[in-house]
């Protein structure tokens, strides 16, 4: 480990080194504040920022064994609050395993599933 090396004794440089530290603790001071303003910043716009919804969710029953119900594309309300994202992957395969199409806004004709 590196020995600091001692400060000197004469007051006149100790209060140079002193008033110097002083300026640069203001300097971080103003770092650290004006960081902080660019994290509210980014934090309020990410807020503002609506949030968009999921291309498609898969809706579930109610029961104590969850199982899908329908698919719906991400703007549909049905089946609303018991749905959840999911990819358009998951989707195609769902409605090919025999999952229902949601019949108001039809996933499976814009994925082309007959």
């Amino acid at each position: 480990m590196t020995e600091i090396s001692p400060l000197p004794a004469d007051l006149s440089r100790l209060r140079v080194i002193a008033t110097y530290l002083q300026l640069e603790l203001k300097r971080v001071h103003r770092q650290i504040a004006e960081a902080e303003q660019r994290e509210r910043e980014a934090a309020r716009q990410a807020a503002a920022r609506p949030m968009s919804p999921p291309a498609w969710t898969m809706q579930m029953n109610v029961s104590a064994d969850p199982r899908p119900v329908a698919v719906h594309h991400g703007e549909c309300t049905v089946g609303h609050p018991r749905v959840r994202p999911i990819t358009r992957r998951a989707a195609i395969e769902a409605l090919t395993a025999g999952v229902e199409a949601c019949a108001l806004c039809r996933p499976d004709r814009e994925l082309q599933i007959d």
